[in-house]
């Protein structure tokens, strides 16, 4: 009798494992598609809320969607932020304020940028996709330089406190952007629309 019930344990275990394989799940779906993006690791977490709807749907179109989503809904929180420590910061150098202005100026161009790119992403049309694909790719590219942009304004200060701040919140931004316009980049370049 003991035979039997490891053997249908055995049996058990083989189907589900072979059911797994044959139904990846959401996350091995985002896995898989963020292995072309620069920053893979940051691709995966930043889209795993999105795992139970795009392993549904298996679309590269709602996974690029979501990058995106996520890349606005980092940069409108990038850009409120900098907006707040620029009036908060009473002890800013005059290098640092002018700066960080420059800064909350790229992350509002970076917020219109993305915006418009979520908006064509939303309407995708056979007839026209080459050409909307070309215009997202170019908003993303923008929004992604925005960013360096806004690093080379603090080149000339000195390692201090808003520099690093202000560093770490953009770093994290372009790796999103990034992430985003290489999803953006495969879907133009391997989609059957």
């Amino acid at each position: 009798m003991d035979s039997t019930i490891v053997f249908s344990l055995f049996i058990l275990a083989a189907i589900l494992t072979s059911t797994v394989a044959a139904n990846p799940s959401g996350n091995d779906f985002i896995t898989s598609s963020c292995k072309v993006t620069r920053y893979p690791d940051v691709c995966v977490s930043s889209l795993r809320s999105y795992a139970a709807s795009l392993q549904a749907k298996q679309s590269q179109s709602e996974l690029v969607k979501a990058a995106v989503v996520v890349s606005l809904a980092n940069a409108r929180n990038t850009s409120a932020w900098a907006v707040t420590l620029s009036k908060s910061s009473k002890s800013l150098s005059k290098i640092e304020r002018s700066a960080l202005k420059d800064c909350v100026d790229n992350f509002g161009d970076t917020k219109d940028q993305i915006s418009q790119s979520l908006a064509e992403l939303k309407n995708l049309k056979r007839g026209t996709f080459k050409f909307q694909m070309s215009n997202v790719q170019t908003w993303m590219s923008a929004a992604l330089t925005n960013e360096d942009s806004c690093l080379n304004g603090f080149q000339a200060v000195q390692n201090g406190r808003v520099k690093i701040l202000v560093q770490g919140r953009v770093q994290n931004a372009s790796k999103l952007i990034s992430n985003a316009l290489a999803l953006v980049n495969n879907l133009a370049s391997n989609s059957g629309y």
